[in-house]
C-alpha cells in the first residue's frame, strides 16, 4: 500500500478497536485467473473492488448500499472467501475478524469467557484474507453466517426444516446458547447443557433445551405461532417471508458474532420485507449478533440500520452514522439516491434519476469514478474537473462522517 492508501484505511477505523467485531482494510478483489492461481496470460486480472474499508462493530447493524454492479456482493463473498476461486482472489488488503482466538491461533468461542474477548486487549484478530482454508471453515456459519437473497438456495427442498436446523447443531459442533436459557448455561453438539461461566450442568429433563427446544424457541421468536407445524413442512410448504424467516433462525442459531445478509428481501413484496427486517434486528439484538446488511433500498437503511457506507464502482464514497449520511449527505451520488426516492405519491410525474449507469470494471477511471454522471463535477472548470478525474484518492471529507470527494473538499475550504 502506499502511504495514502494506509492512512486512508487506518482512518476508517475506530478510537475503541476493542469493539470492533469485523474491519475490512483496503480490500481489492480481482478477476482473471486460471486454474493454478495465475493470471490469464495475456490478460490483466480484473479488478472489481478497489481498497474497500470499514469496520463493524459489536452488536451493530451495518448496511453497504448502493446500485447493482457497484461490487457490494463482492465485497461481502470476500470477506469469507466464497469468492468462485481460483478465477476470482482478493489480491490486496486485510479482513481483520474479532473472534475469541489466542496467540497460538486456535479458534476457542466455546469457553467460558469467550464472549467477552471481543473486548480483551489482548485477544489478537484473525485476517480471513490470509486464514487456511481447514481454520476458516471453523468460522464459516459458526463465528459468521450468511442470509442470501433466495432462500431456496439456501434449503434442501427433499428434507425437513426440523432436520436442516438440527443440522446446523451438528455441523457446527459448538455450545449453543438457548434464547430463554438462564445465563451460564449452553447446549453443545449433543443437545445437553454445559455450565458457563457461573452454571452447573444440567441435563434435558431438569428444564434445560435440547436443540429441539431451542429452536422451537427461536421460531417462536421469529414470529411463528407454530413452530411445530413448520419443523415439519418442507420448504416449498412455506412461503417466501416464512423461509427467509427460516433462513434468520438457522443463522441465528449458533450465535454468531457476525451476520452477512446480502439482499435477504429482493424477493419479497413490500409488507413482508417490512417483517423479515424487524425479525432480523430484533434477534440480533436479543443474542448480540453484529449484521451487515447488504442492500441497494435507501428506506430499509434508513428504518433499520446504525451506520451505513455507500459504494459506487468498487469503492467506498461514503459512511457514516445513518441520520447524518440520510439528513445531509456529502457525496453527490448519496445525494442522488437520495433525491431519486419519492417523497409522496401525490406527483409522480416529477421522479428524479441519476444519469448513465455504473461503468464495467474495464471501464474503470483511476480518478472519481462518478465524475461522468456527477452535476457538481460538471459545474467546475475544466482545469478543477482534470483534477477530480485524476485523483487516485478523492481527498476524504469528515471524520465520522466523511465522504470521498473533490468538490466537498474544495467547498469545504
Amino acid at each position: 500500500m502506499s502511504r495514502d492508501e494506509r492512512t486512508l484505511a487506518s482512518s476508517l477505523q475506530t478510537k475503541d478497536e476493542r469493539s470492533a467485531v469485523l474491519q475490512v482494510r483496503g480490500l481489492s478483489v480481482a478477476f482473471g485467473f486460471n486454474k493454478k492461481g495465475l493470471p490469464v496470460e495475456g490478460r490483466k486480472p480484473l479488478q472489481v473492488t478497489d481498497r474497500v474499508s470499514f469496520e463493524i462493530n459489536a452488536g451493530e447493524f451495518f448496511a453497504l448500499v448502493g446500485e447493482s454492479g457497484c461490487g457490494k456482493s463482492v465485497t461481502a463473498m470476500g470477506i469469507l472467501r466464497l469468492l468462485p476461486w481460483p478465477g476470482a482472489q482478493i489480491v490486496e488488503g486485510s479482513v481483520l475478524f474479532h473472534a475469541g482466538r489466542d496467540a497460538a491461533g486456535d479458534l476457542d468461542a466455546g469457553k467460558a469467557g469467550a464472549e467477552d474477548c471481543l473486548v480483551e486487549k489482548d485477544c489478537a484478530p484473525i485476517d480471513l484474507a490470509k486464514l487456511p482454508l481447514t481454520e476458516l471453515q471453523k468460522i464459516r456459519g459458526s463465528e459468521i453466517a450468511c442470509i442470501f437473497q433466495e432462500p431456496m438456495q439456501a434449503l434442501n427442498p427433499v428434507v425437513t426444516i426440523k432436520k436442516q436446523l438440527l443440522e446446523v447443531f451438528k455441523f457446527c459442533g459448538g455450545p449453543y446458547r438457548s434464547p430463554a436459557a438462564p445465563t451460564g448455561k449452553a447446549l453443545n453438539g449433543a443437545g445437553k447443557v454445559e455450565s458457563g461461566k457461573d452454571g452447573a450442568k444440567t441435563a434435558g429433563k431438569d428444564g434445560a433445551a435440547d436443540p429441539l427446544t431451542a429452536i422451537r424457541e427461536m421460531l417462536t421468536l421469529a414470529g411463528f405461532n407454530d413452530p411445530d407445524r413448520v419443523l415439519n413442512a418442507y420448504p416449498h410448504e412455506l412461503s417466501g417471508g416464512m423461509l427467509q424467516r427460516v433462513c434468520i433462525v438457522m443463522a441465528l442459531l449458533p450465535k454468531p458474532k457476525l451476520i452477512i445478509a446480502d439482499e435477504p428481501t429482493t424477493a419479497l413484496d413490500v409488507t413482508v420485507q417490512a417483517q423479515v427486517l424487524a425479525v432480523l434486528k430484533d434477534m440480533a439484538n436479543r443474542t448480540g449478533t453484529a449484521v451487515l446488511l447488504i442492500t441497494h433500498n435507501m428506506g430499509i437503511v434508513s428504518q433499520y440500520a446504525d451506520r451505513v457506507a455507500v459504494m459506487y464502482a468498487g469503492r467506498i464514497v461514503e459512511c457514516g452514522p445513518v441520520r447524518d449520511v440520510i439528513d445531509n449527505p456529502m457525496h453527490p451520488y448519496t445525494q442522488g439516491l437520495l433525491a431519486a426516492i419519492p417523497e409522496n405519491h401525490s406527483d409522480m410525474r416529477n421522479l428524479r434519476s441519476i444519469p448513465g449507469s455504473v461503468p464495467h470494471a474495464r471501464d474503470f477511471v483511476k480518478g472519481c469514478r462518478f465524475a461522468d454522471r456527477c452535476e457538481k463535477c460538471a459545474s467546475l472548470s475544466a482545469e478543477l474537473q482534470a483534477k477530480c478525474r485524476s485523483q487516485e484518492i478523492p481527498p476524504k471529507v469528515g471524520e465520522s462522517h466523511f465522504a470521498l470527494c473533490y468538490f466537498q473538499n474544495l467547498q469545504s475550504k
